[in-house]
């Protein structure tokens, strides 16, 4: 890493070059970036009046004073070398396969078994990997997810820095899960974390990517890629606890080939604006998806979800079971589609979304769409429910001498079990338990 006393004040191409330059990309990255500068440049800001955009207040979002990255930190030996308001959510004895911790703009720490590196095993700075490993970042950066498809993403494009790359050879199974921490804590500074998961023919992995900050306004622009090839098994979690004065916009896609399968898990906890799109394409016969998501608002947070299930191959399958609880004046949206395509025969697809709101005040729009051009599928259904907690229940529970605010929080509880119980790690569950009981207030 390179050492730099300040970064740029402002977004703009000098800023491109001028990150390039400091993490000495190779040529054909540049171009990349400028490429997908020029896309930034030309796409609108989003639009209130679209479908996508009309239940989120755009008027919050501005990129005027926002630093492009932040200066250099040095490297540190484990995760207690993070500033404590961050080293205070990880743990630094959790067992994992590896771990790759970034630091604002930069990664300061990597970390990976060495039996696996033994075995062709990559978990890396992506940016570093971009010089290292070339054929492997070129060939696949930005082949699931584009800097065309709107504005945020071509931002991301120009500006991504840190990163992590994750690669697993044909036939290797990684048992532990692969751990990827973002920490921001530079004001008004733009973040631009890139997560790129290659899971070569029959391996499996398990990835674990935690968005953290301290309590300060920023902006967090990322992406996560999932290349999974023929009959590999990859799982990936993602757990938001940024501030509440930080906006995130994050892009989330899975190609999957034939016989693969993918598991995808969102923790939606922090944030003040959160807008996410996950989709997964299933290219491959046999191809198998489950989604499924956990997200709690208060006071005035705003968390805005669009996933797509695409299935393009014959007898692929996909599951969606995404819950929220919104207290205060919290307001969750969720936009999900399952398209079922021509080719897409003997194919199933559910999506489920269950909302829970502990205040009068607090709201949820789900938006379940069915796309169905295949005329032989074997199963598409969708359901989705918003309400308050069950008055009658919480009676029950009191005549059996539980007080009504105890009552409420075990019925939170076991709402959200369904989805936190199939987290691949007890800490991770824990983690996100605790954060569960200080929005409580337990």
């Amino acid at each position: 890493m390179t050492e730099t006393a300040t970064a740029p004040a402002s977004l703009d191409r000098d800023a491109v070059e001028a990150l390039a330059a400091r993490f000495g990309d190779p040529e054909w990255l540049l171009k990349r970036r400028l490429e997908a500068w020029r896309l930034f440049e030309e796409a609108p800001m989003p639009d209130a009046l679209s479908e996508e955009w009309r239940r989120t207040d755009v008027s919050k979002i501005s990129l005027d004073g926002l630093a492009p990255f932040a200066p250099a930190r040095k490297a540190i030996e484990g995760v207690g070398g993070l500033p404590p308001e961050l080293a205070a959510f990880l743990d630094e004895n959790e067992e994992l396969a590896g771990r790759i911790v970034q630091h604002d703009s930069d990664v300061v720490y990597e970390t990976l078994s060495q039996d696996l590196a033994a075995k062709g095993v990559i978990a890396a700075s992506l940016q570093t990997a971009a010089r290292e490993h070339e054929e492997i970042v070129r060939e696949s950066l930005f082949t699931a997810v584009t800097p065309a498809e709107w504005k945020f993403l071509g931002l991301h494009g120009a500006l991504w820095s840190g990163g992590c790359l994750v690669y697993v050879p044909k036939g290797v199974e990684v048992e532990l899960p692969i751990e990827y921490v973002v920490g921001l804590t530079a004001e008004r500074t733009g973040i631009f974390p890139h997560l790129l998961i290659v899971a070569e023919a029959n391996s499996s992995v398990t990835v674990i990517q935690e968005d953290i900050s301290s309590e300060i306004a920023g902006f967090v622009s990322g992406a996560v890629e999932v290349i999974a090839r023929e009959g590999s098994n990859v799982r990936f979690v993602d757990v938001q606890r940024l501030g509440k004065q930080v906006q995130n916009f994050t892009t989330m896609r899975a190609l999957l080939s034939k016989d693969a399968s993918f598991q995808g898990i969102l923790l939606g906890l922090g944030g003040e604006l959160t807008k996410t799109r996950l989709d997964v394409r299933m290219d491959g016969e046999g191809s198998e998806t489950e989604l499924l998501g956990l997200f709690f608002g208060d006071d005035d947070q705003h968390f805005s979800y669009y996933t797509r299930q695409d299935h393009v191959a014959p007898r692929t399958e996909s599951d969606l079971l995404f819950k929220s609880v919104l207290d205060d004046s919290a307001s969750f949206i969720w936009n999900g589609v399952v398209e079922v395509r021509k080719g897409a025969g003997e194919s199933a697809a559910n999506q489920t979304n269950r909302n829970l709101l502990l205040s009068d005040k607090a709201s949820a729009s789900p938006t379940p769409i069915l796309e169905i051009s295949a005329y032989d599928v074997a199963r598409c259904s969708h359901a989705a429910t918003v309400g308050p907690v069950d008055d009658e229940l919480i009676f029950y529970m009191q005549s059996r001498g539980i007080p009504a605010n105890e009552a409420q929080e075990m019925l939170v509880d076991g709402f959200f079990s369904e989805v936190l119980d199939r987290v691949p790690s007890e800490r991770v569950q824990d983690r996100v338990r605790a954060v569960l009981d200080t929005k409580l207030g337990r």
